[in-house]
C-alpha cells in the first residue's frame, strides 16, 4: 500500500475495502480447508474436483447465514463506492487502484462517469480481463527468455530459457519424480510427487510477481537435479488451503464472453504453461449463483476521464497488452511503461513511482500532466544460492 497520506494535501482520502474481503463485514472466508495427495503429481482433474467440493461446501455455509452471494461481485462494489461518495457529499472523486481494484474502479468509471475527476490505476485490469489469456503468459515468458539471453552470467549457461522450460515441463510430464520435501505443518521430512502441471502452476504464478527473477536459476537447479526448490513450492500448494469466496464469486461473476472463452480454449493446446494463471478457479463458477455480468461489462464505452495507467513489462497476471485495451475507452489516456516491472510494481519502483503518482493526483489540471513515458526496474536475475 502506497504512502496515502501524500495525497492529503490535495484531498480526503476514502480507502474502500471490498464487501466480503479484508476487513469487510461478514467477511466470507470459508470454513476449514482442504489437501491434495502427495503420493502422485498434481492433476487439474483431481484439483478441480477437490476444490470444487470445497468451494460448494463454503457456498452453502454462507447460504445457511443467508447471505446473498449473487451480490457479490463488481458491478455491486462499484455501488458501494457511489454510495460512499453520496454519503461524504462529494460530487467528483479520484479513483486508484490496481489489479482487481482498477477492475473495481473502471468499473465505475463506466457507470458514474459524471462522478470522476480522474483516475490512476497500476497493474490495469480491465472489464474484459478477468480471465487470462495463455498465449499472453507465453509472451511475457518469452520476454523472459530473451532477458536471460542478455545477462552476462545466465547467457553461458542456458542457451535458451524457452527452450529450456519445455523440456523441464515435457520430462516431468512424462517421468514425475519423488522429491523429499519438509512438511509445511509438521516440520517432518516427507515425500512428494511434482510432474508437469505441478511446474506449469509454479512457473505462471511466478511470471506474476517480482520472483520471476529467480526462475532461471531454479531450472538450472533442476536441469542439475535440485527439484528442492519445486517440491517445497508444491506441498505449499497441495496442504492445508483456504480460500475466501468473495473473489471467486467476483471473477466468476466478471467471467468472459464466449470468444474470450472459446480463445481461451484453442490457446491453452498450444501455450506452454497451459492454462496454469487462470488455474482451476473458473472450474467452479457454473456451480454458484454468481450473476453473468460478461456482456454488461464488455458493452463499449468511450470517456473524457483523464486516465493514467502504469504496468509492468513483465507482468504475466496483467500484461501490456492489457492497458492497450483499456486505453480505446479514454480519449485523455497516459501511459507509464515499468521495463521488467512484474505485478509487484510497488516493491520494485516505488521511489520512482510515488513522485509520478503524487504530481499527476494533486495536479490541477489533469489533462496536462507529463510524465516519463518509461520507468526501469532493475532485472538482478538470482545466479546463485
Amino acid at each position: 500500500m502506497p504512502s496515502l497520506y501524500d495525497f492529503t494535501l490535495k484531498s480526503d482520502v476514502v480507502i474502500v475495502e471490498q464487501r466480503g474481503n479484508g476487513l469487510a463485514t461478514p467477511n466470507l472466508t470459508c470454513p476449514g480447508s482442504f489437501n491434495l495427495p502427495l503420493d502422485e503429481p498434481l492433476r487439474i482433474e483431481k484439483f478441480s474436483q477437490v476444490y470444487r467440493d470445497y468451494i460448494n461446501g463454503c457456498k452453502e455455509f454462507w447460504q445457511e447465514k443467508s447471505r446473498d452471494l449473487s451480490s457479490y461481485n463488481v458491478i455491486s462494489m462499484a455501488d458501494d463506492i457511489n454510495d460512499i461518495r453520496k454519503s461524504l457529499n462529494h460530487d467528483k472523486i479520484m479513483l486508484f487502484g490496481g489489479s482487481f481494484g482498477s477492475h473495481h474502479g473502471l468499473t465505475y468509471a463506466k457507470n458514474y462517469p459524471k462522478h470522476v475527476d480522474r483516475i490512476l490505476v497500476d497493474s490495469p485490469e480491465g472489464l474484459t480481463h478477468t480471465v487470462k489469456l495463455p498465449l499472453n503468459v507465453d509472451r511475457i515468458l518469452k520476454g523472459l527468455s530473451k532477458m536471460v539471453s542478455r545477462d552476462t552470467i545466465l547467457n553461458n549457461k542456458i542457451p535458451s530459457f524457452i527452450k529450456m522450460v519445455k523440456r523441464q515441463i515435457q520430462s516431468l510430464e512424462t517421468s514425475p519424480i519423488k522429491v523429499d520435501v519438509k512438511h509445511p505443518e509438521t516440520n517432518e521430512w516427507v515425500q512428494i510427487v511434482v510432474g508437469g502441471y505441478d511446474l506449469q502452476l509454479i512457473t505462471a504464478s511466478l511470471l506474476g510477481r517480482k520472483e520471476y527473477r529467480e526462475l532461471p536459476y531454479r531450472y538450472l537447479q533442476m536441469q542439475e537435479g535440485d527439484y528442492s526448490w519445486l517440491a517445497q513450492r508444491a506441498i505449499n500448494i497441495r496442504v492445508n488451503q483456504d480460500e475466501n469466496l468473495m473473489p471467486v464469486l467476483t471473477d466468476c461473476a466478471s467471467g468472459a464472453k464466449a470468444d474470450r472463452w472459446l480463445k481461451l480454449k484453442k490457446q491453452s493446446k498450444k501455450a506452454i504453461l497451459g492454462d496454469a494463471l487462470n488455474s482451476i478457479r473458473f472450474k467452479v463458477c457454473d456451480s454458484l449463483p454468481n450473476l453473468n455480468l460478461s456482456n454488461e461489462l464488455s458493452s463499449d464505452f468511450y470517456t473524457e476521464i483523464p486516465i493514467v495507467l502504469i504496468y509492468g513489462s513483465q507482468d504475466a497476471r496483467t500484461p501490456p497488452s492489457n492497458t492497450q485495451d483499456i486505453m480505446k475507452h479514454f480519449k485523455n489516456a497516459h501511459t507509464i511503461r515499468v521495463k521488467n516491472g512484474s505485478h509487484d510494481l510497488f516493491k520494485e519502483v516505488w521511489d520512482e513511482i510515488k513522485p509520478v503518482m503524487i504530481n499527476y493526483l494533486t495536479a490541477p489540471n489533469p489533462k496536462l500532466f507529463s510524465s516519463p513515458a518509461i520507468i526501469e526496474a532493475p532485472v538482478n536475475f538470482k545466479v546463485h544460492k
